[in-house]
């Protein structure tokens, strides 16, 4: 029977209840004109004959509803007999209860975590009021080598003035604060925010209140507002805190507020807001983001393009505004770039996780099949019991019925157990330190609509891995079932057709496995330019407030240096405004002697280092010419840098930068190159060296500086000896983001690190599955044709024949899914193009190397069955029903 026919009558029968109730609705009709009939004989008209009729029927609605009602009640009543004897029939055969739940759990628990994580880092709504209104806004100069760039205070008021596609708009910048008072010194990660920062977010205090505009001005700023979690860490809940003073960087400075549990914006380690303090005419620096309320019906592309006119127009009037002398030539990429706030969240992670996600529906298709399988054996061994069934009565629609309640009940149990398995895995997931970088990261959980999913996705396993066997019935319902042809070569083909198709998934998800592995093992031997082993770092902060001018905070590093320099087990010691792999950096313009922009010209960018003398000595970058800087570097002696080879090279012909002068693009002092140092690499391992100018920490010092130490032995060894120097300096300075900066690069491998452990898992589970099936499958063929082998033995075949015979049908199976898996690995496998690291999405060894691996598995597979056939004893095959 054609397949279209066979599913049009499966469908028709899986309506049989209705079916029914229309055809007793038409007997009904059909015995009420007969009493119309008999009425009138006897003398009524045919009004009076039809009132008569109803009354002697009850009424008519009432008999079809009694008809409904013993209709729905047959339904239930059958459908409780289907589960009864489906829990009976799982009973009775526990071996393969065990197994197909276990394959079930497995591949529903898999979808049901990565789900959860897909929802509720990709798909649940914002916790903010009307969320999708929400956008961030930031600027972009590409020829000034800004691709991304923030906006200064002077930008920030433009925008806030002359725009007529925003409801509100807000700023904010990162900040940090030393809370000292206490017990102990803390450092706070903060947000300096406008005044409108908590309106735009729709999220206002829980207890206190929210800035006031004149709060939000230069000296007025000594308020702030504290998080929820820092309450309830550092003042136990207490809502006395509101109206008190805490020192920040030794300011006091007022709690008016404190904001409800979970709000964490811009990251989920802000523990503080202040005001920013806002100057509309300051030009400088382009530190501050934007964040916005869309009006109602405006799209992010004209909310672009009116703020891009904005910026525009007020750099042709002021260049300034674009950190420029002049004003942007015609035909300059300055723009701004607007996205929504979730996108900018969730940044990255996009990617990775549709790819999980789509694995784990390979390995759910894979345990589908496999479990189909089991169920299409099982339904070729109950031949005889539908057969039997068939013959005292019992439709196709009815078996039908019962085989696929039979189906969804082992998937409800697999279900169960999979959202059982799911929270157990979501909450490992939340606990593992290479996955706290996933934005809201908090918010994935096993909710209600993880749990609708999960639902609707054990009705569909359970309806596809059914439907094989339900119709496999239905064909032996149509064929009497008698016959022992019947079960064999449909079943077998059918059996086949699965497993090859197992394979194929599987095949794509180890090709996929296969290159994220390869492309990672490329990124770990990247040079990054410098020895990162056995390097500790932490982070200072000297307050303004103490520490006043650039000599003062100059004489408290070149003592705290000598100190560590002299401690046991440091090989070396110094300190850098921004440290590889730190998560911050800091560019700017530049001018090359000789090599000036034209007027109107952009200044290129590099990026800017602070370091003392030994930062190169400590972390092991190579200075390939020159010298380093040295103690006599000082504020009075001439201006001195070292730059990278990659500035080097890129303006002089031989990177012979010695004895040139450099200078940065906002003043006119020059500085008189030094020496050259390797390139270094400072966001992540993929990404291409950028230039670098370094220049002496006592010719322009910084407050906010890393403590670096090469150490002798373990760099957490030293720990405490560096804080102790620290506290003897200044006990009322913290210390904070201590680790070692072979855990700083680790950190930024972690979501590249778990997608591939995820999804070679997935693909060994997958292996597993399919090996499991061609096993299954193999050794039923076996089964099936025990006494054909009987006889072949019994005249003088040999054994080795019929192993070649069962080891190629099993190459067959395997060969069909290599080929069809191969071809569709070539097209799916580019959607991880963005996730490699020089490696092809088409590379060649990979996709040789794959398919070898699953033939030796497929083989052995194969083996125990064909093993198995070669031992059939002739006298019991002859004798086998």
């Amino acid at each position: 029977m054609p397949l279209l026919t066979r599913l049009s009558s499966l469908w028709r029968n899986l309506f049989h209840k209705a079916r029914t109730e229309r055809e007793l609705t038409e007997e009904i009709n059909a015995y009420l004109e007969m009493l119309i009939e008999l009425k009138i004989k006897e003398g009524l008209n045919a009004e009076e004959a039809r009132r008569a009729a109803l009354i002697e029927l009850g009424g008519k609605e009432q008999v079809k509803e009694k008809i409904r009602e013993v209709s729905v009640g047959h339904y239930l009543e059958t459908l409780g007999q289907d589960l009864r004897y489906g829990l009976r029939m799982l009973r009775k055969n526990p071996g393969f209860t065990a197994i197909a739940v276990l394959t079930l759990t497995l591949g529903i628990g898999a979808n049901v975590a990565i789900f959860s994580v897909v929802y509720g880092v990709l798909l649940q709504p914002l916790p903010y009021t009307e969320a999708d209104r929400l956008v961030t806004v930031i600027q972009s100069y590409p020829q000034k080598g800004l691709d991304t760039w923030g906006i200064s205070q002077a930008n920030f008021a433009l925008y806030r003035d002359q725009n007529h596609v925003f409801e509100k708009i807000a700023a904010y910048t990162s900040a940090g604060f030393n809370l000292t008072g206490g017990v102990s010194p803390e450092r706070l990660q903060a947000s300096a925010v406008t005044v409108d920062f908590f309106d735009v977010m729709g999220v206002q205090p829980g207890w206190g209140r929210a800035f006031l505009p004149e709060e939000d001005t230069p000296g007025k700023n000594v308020v702030c507002i504290l998080s929820y979690g820092l309450w309830q860490r550092r003042f136990g809940g207490d809502p006395q805190v509101l109206g008190q003073s805490l020192l920040l960087n030794n300011i006091p400075t007022e709690v008016v507020g404190i904001m409800p549990p979970g709000f964490a914006y811009p990251n989920r380690n802000v523990e503080l807001w202040l005001p920013f303090g806002l100057n509309p005419q300051r030009m400088f620096p382009y530190t501050l983001t934007g964040i916005a309320r869309l009006k109602p019906g405006v799209l992010v592309s004209q909310a672009e393009l009116e703020t891009t006119d904005i910026f525009w127009n007020a750099a042709q009037e002021n260049p300034a505004i674009a950190g420029a002398t002049v004003a942007p030539p015609e035909g300059a990429d300055m723009k701004t770039i607007i996205k929504p706030l979730k996108e900018v969240l969730v940044g990255d992670t996009r990617t990775p996780l549709l790819v999980l996600l789509g694995a784990v529906g390979l390995v759910l298709l894979i345990a589908c099949a496999n479990v189909a399988n089991l169920l299409l054996a099982r339904a070729t061994s109950r031949t005889r019991e539908l057969a039997f069934r068939f013959a005292l009565g019992a439709t196709p629609g009815r078996l039908i019925r019962q085989l696929l309640t039979e189906s969804v009940l082992l998937a409800l149990i697999g279900g169960v157990m999979g959202v059982a398995l799911a929270w157990l895995g979501v909450r490992l997931l939340r606990q593992l330190p290479t996955l706290q970088q996933v934005p809201r990261l908090g918010e994935v959980s096993v909710n209600a609509t993880v749990l609708a999913f999960t639902a609707a996705l054990v009705v569909l396993t359970g309806l596809l891995f059914g439907l094989a066997p339900a119709l496999r019935a239905y064909q032996i319902g149509l064929q009497s079932g008698m016959r022992e042809g019947v079960r064999g070569s449909a079943s077998r083909r059918l059996n086949g057709v699965l497993v090859a198709g197992q394979f194929a998934l599987c095949l794509v998800l180890l090709v996929g496995a296969g290159l994220l592995l390869k492309s990672f093992q490329r990124l770990l031997s990247v040079d990054p330019g410098f020895q990162p082993k056995q390097v500790l770092s932490m982070r200072l902060a000297l307050p303004n407030s103490k520490y006043a001018d650039g000599d003062q905070s100059a004489r408290f590093y070149e003592s705290l240096l000598e100190r560590v320099r002299s401690l046991p087990g440091i090989r070396s010691a110094a300190v850098v405004s921004y440290l590889p792999f730190g998560g911050s950096r800091e560019s700017d313009g530049f001018i090359v002697e000789g090599q000036e922009p034209d007027s109107g010209g952009v200044a290129p960018n590099a990026q800017i280092r602070i370091v003392s003398p030994g930062y190169f000595q400590t972390l092991e970058i190579p200075l390939l010419r020159g010298r380093d800087f040295l103690s006599g570097d000082r504020a009075d002696s001439p201006l001195v840098a070292i730059v990278d080879e990659t500035l080097a090279r890129r303006y002089w012909a031989d990177g012979d930068a010695i004895g040139k002068r450099i200078r940065f693009a906002w003043n006119d002092q020059w500085m008189m190159i030094v020496g050259v140092a390797a390139g270094v690499k400072n966001r992540n391992l993929r990404e291409t060296i950028e230039p670098h100018l370094y220049y002496p920490y006592a010719q322009g010092p910084s407050p906010r500086m890393y403590l670096t130490a090469r150490t002798a032995a373990e760099p957490s060894t030293a720990v405490a000896a560096i804080q102790n120097e620290v506290r003897a300096l200044d006990p009322d300075l913290p210390v904070w983001g201590v680790q070692s900066l072979t855990d700083a690069m680790d950190q930024t491998l972690n979501n590249q690190r778990l997608t591939n452990i995820l999804l070679t898992v997935f693909a060994l589970l997958a292996v597993l599955l399919a090996a499991i099936g061609i096993y299954g499958v193999m050794s039923l063929y076996v089964s099936n044709r025990t006494n054909e082998f009987g006889i072949r033995l019994a005249l003088g075949a040999q054994p080795i024949a019929l192993l070649r015979l069962v080891m190629r049908q099993g190459a067959i199976l395997m060969l069909a899914g290599v080929v069809a898996g191969t071809a569709a690995a070539f097209v799916l496998t580019r959607t991880l193009a963005s996730l490699l690291f020089e490696v092809s999405a088409t590379d060649p060894t990979i996709f040789s190397s794959v398919p070898l691996l699953l033939v030796a598995v497929a083989m052995l597979a194969c083996y125990i069955p064909a093993r198995r056939a070669t031992r059939v004893d002739p006298l019991v095959a002859l004798r086998y029903e």
